[in-house]
């Protein structure tokens, strides 16, 4: 099973999203959304989005940036809802172009959060989101 997800996760990656430069307005925006998987006929598409999730579950993220990540590690900030720093989850960014990156992560702690979408190339935070965990 593990295999199976790192094969879709690795396939989804190297799928990324770009534009062409003529393009005046982008057809992205900037967001970070939660899910409990992937839809297997668009692997771009989070299943069961939402932001409550059980403890200790893997947490499907899509951060999505209106400009281009050129490439940038993603790093995804996870603060507590006191606004200190929970942890944090960093994402090599699988080539030099796109929009769009998903990928999965687990907090094993019951609370309250905040996530942070930044592109460690620039410190760019590109979108947040709360996320609870029961």
């Amino acid at each position: 099973m593990k295999r199976a997800l790192f094969t879709i996760l690795s396939l989804v990656f190297l799928l990324g999203c770009s534009k062409s430069s003529t393009d005046s307005t982008s057809e992205f925006s900037n967001s970070l959304t939660f899910g409990t998987g992937l839809n297997p006929s668009n692997l771009f598409q989070l299943t069961g989005v939402g932001t409550v999730f059980q403890h200790g579950s893997t947490i499907y993220f899509r951060l999505e940036s209106q400009d281009d990540m050129g490439g940038s590690t993603v790093k995804i900030q996870i603060n507590k809802s006191d606004g200190s720093a929970y942890n944090s989850f960093t994402f090599t960014n699988p080539q030099s172009y796109g929009h769009i990156l998903l990928s999965s992560f687990s907090i094993p702690d019951v609370g309250a959060y905040t996530a942070i979408g930044i592109l460690v190339t620039g410190s760019k935070t590109v979108a947040s989101s709360p996320l609870t965990i029961q």
